[in-house]
């Protein structure tokens, strides 16, 4: 059974994926508005990378988002 945190991230993972995805950008393309490497990002939809608060704001500005807009979705707390 996963942890709890393990789930947040698979659950914050995948809205992450959803927002690439309906915006029409691959992997490669947020890779290459950010600093963030490929690989991070596709362990980050994955739910397989914890990670801090500037890659946050590194996936908001591969994203073209704000932080609030990445994180308005329901998650299980």
């Amino acid at each position: 059974m996963l942890q709890l945190k393990d789930k947040r991230l698979i659950q914050f993972g995948q809205h992450v994926r959803l927002i690439r995805e309906k915006l029409g950008l691959s992997a490669a393309d947020v890779a290459a508005r950010s600093y963030l490497s490929k690989k991070d990002l596709l362990l980050i939809e994955q739910g397989n990378k914890n990670f801090g608060f500037t890659t946050l704001l590194e996936l908001c500005k591969g994203l073209g988002l704000k932080p609030d807009e990445l994180l308005s979705f329901e998650i299980e707390l």
